[in-house]
């Protein structure tokens, strides 16, 4: 049973730091989408 209560504190941070790497993540995507659109020509200024 201490396994169980070492390792629960730890669950909500690592699942906190999953998602913030999400949405970093999906950011980063949408950055690079635009700025090659926009050096593409695609999108216009």
């Amino acid at each position: 049973m201490p396994e169980t209560e070492d390792h629960a504190p730890q669950a909500p941070l690592r699942n906190a730091f999953q998602l913030m790497g999400a949405i970093l993540f999906v950011i980063g995507m949408l950055a690079i989408g635009w700025r090659a659109a926009f050096f593409s020509g695609v999108w216009p200024a």
